[in-house]
């Protein structure tokens, strides 16, 4: 048993790892939109990025080996998209909807073979309830939150609701948390409400911690067992 873990951990990390050279691929490739300038990064910043991605690999394996795949094409997407909104903030279609797809019939295939249909419906059925909720935020912020985050609520719903509803809670209230600090620092360091914010990336992170630890953070939290 704890020899089958090991081995899962290891593939998922080196999965991750590659996802991570997926994502900074992807991350190149988007051209910066005309009004806006992309950032120069220096070398060291994407093989940083590469690094995160092993580590996401290996922190979040999933118990099923028939779930790596989906989990690590998860990780690319998600980790490509932060780096792309850090840059641009800009969350493309181009790469979210192709990204959603193949993570997404790789999380079926998964489910079925590992015969995690319950959670595969959970999942759906969280990625509904994200992609809803983050489209009230977006609609009653007139502007001050991004369609590409609420869009971007789809595919990460879809792997915490699968994980449980623990995982998608905690996944929410990470990201409000996170963004709602970073855009108080933003604040306070330009003094200008009209500061750039990419909240894409405090998604993601929030979305990453909660697939990890999302159940073991609820029962500290909600102080269960």
């Amino acid at each position: 048993m704890i020899a089958a873990t090991t081995a899962i951990r290891v593939s998922s990390l080196v999965l991750g790892l590659v996802a991570g050279v997926v994502a900074v691929y992807l991350a190149r490739s988007v051209p910066p939109r005309m009004e806006l300038e992309s950032r120069s990064r220096p070398n060291w910043w994407w093989g940083a990025a590469v690094i995160v991605g092993g580590c996401f690999g290996w922190v979040a394996a999933p118990s099923d080996a028939q779930l790596v795949p989906a989990f690590a094409a998860f990780g690319a997407v998600t980790l490509a998209l932060a780096l792309i909104d850090l840059d641009h903030q800009l969350i493309p279609n181009r790469v979210l909807f192709p990204g959603l797809g193949i993570a997404g019939g790789l999380l079926v295939l998964g489910s079925l073979l590992a015969g995690e249909g319950s959670g595969l419906l959970r999942g759906v059925l969280g990625s509904v309830l994200y992609f809803l909720v983050l489209l009230l935020v977006g609609l009653l912020a007139r502007g001050g939150f991004g369609m590409g985050d609420v869009k971007l609520a789809l595919l990460l719903g879809l792997f915490l609701g699968f994980v449980g509803w623990d995982a998608l809670g905690v996944g929410a209230i990470l990201a409000v948390v996170l963004g709602g600090v970073a855009s108080v620092l933003l604040l306070v360091a330009r003094r200008s409400r009209k500061s750039k914010f990419a909240y894409g990336p405090f998604l993601v992170v929030g979305a990453w911690i909660a697939l990890a630890w999302g159940t073991q953070i609820a029962d500290w939290y909600l102080r269960r067992g």
